[in-house]
């Protein structure tokens, strides 16, 4: 009776493991700004990111003052807390550890340079980016249509820039999102004044002398 009962609960809950949905392995884009603690110029950051088997491989695209992209080195995904490593020329290391989800990956970073010894860190707060989405919309704007850029744009621009704030600590908050204001009202400033339409004059007549003379 007893060995029965374990067979049946072994078989339930055997059952029960192949019913389960497998974890999702991660295949996202993220961008996102690197903030330093010493309230220095946020870094722009992109990662290509896929996941197999727990490992993490990709392409990490940074802006300014690095301007560069380097292959994840070391990369592992445990129970949703990401781990990478990876070298920016010329020999600067950069580490990344925090949470990742299909929507986001937060966390802390630290950039090292063995040249000169120097090392700063800061935080990260970085949203997927739906690649699929800006495609169509490259391919649904004609070559020959002018960038529509608008206050609608800095408004983007300053969210997410609020968005990588970091959180929890008061002063840190407000220098943050001053330098997200300062940055807004210089956007918004190249949009103020809007170019006035040309104006075409209207044609006079021809002068009446100019006109050729009635056939008699």
């Amino acid at each position: 009776m007893l060995v029965s009962l374990l067979y049946r609960l072994a078989f339930l809950l055997l059952a029960g493991l192949a019913c389960s949905p497998a974890l999702a392995e991660l295949d996202e884009t993220y961008q996102g700004l690197l903030t330093p603690e010493s309230f220095e110029t946020p870094i722009p950051i992109t990662i290509q990111l896929k996941e197999q088997g727990g490992r993490l491989t990709g392409t990490v695209t940074t802006g300014s003052p690095f301007n560069a992209s380097a292959p994840i080195v070391a990369g592992e995904n445990k129970y949703g807390q990401c781990t990478l490593r990876l070298i920016l020329p010329p020999s600067v290391t950069l580490r990344m550890s925090g949470g990742c989800q299909a929507s986001m990956f937060e966390g802390r970073y630290t950039i090292s340079s063995a040249k000169d010894n120097n090392r700063s860190k800061g935080t990260f707060r970085l949203m997927r980016k739906d690649v699929r989405d800006s495609d169509e919309d490259k391919s649904a704007r004609s070559p020959f249509t002018p960038p529509t850029g608008s206050v609608t744009d800095c408004i983007k621009a300053n969210t997410r820039c609020l968005l990588a704030c970091p959180q929890g600590d008061y002063n840190t908050e407000f220098l943050c999102s001053n330098r997200c204001r300062h940055k807004y009202q210089a956007c918004k400033a190249k949009f103020s004044a809007t170019p006035s339409p040309r104006s075409f004059g209207s044609i006079a007549p021809p002068d009446a002398g100019m006109l050729p003379a009635p056939l008699r």
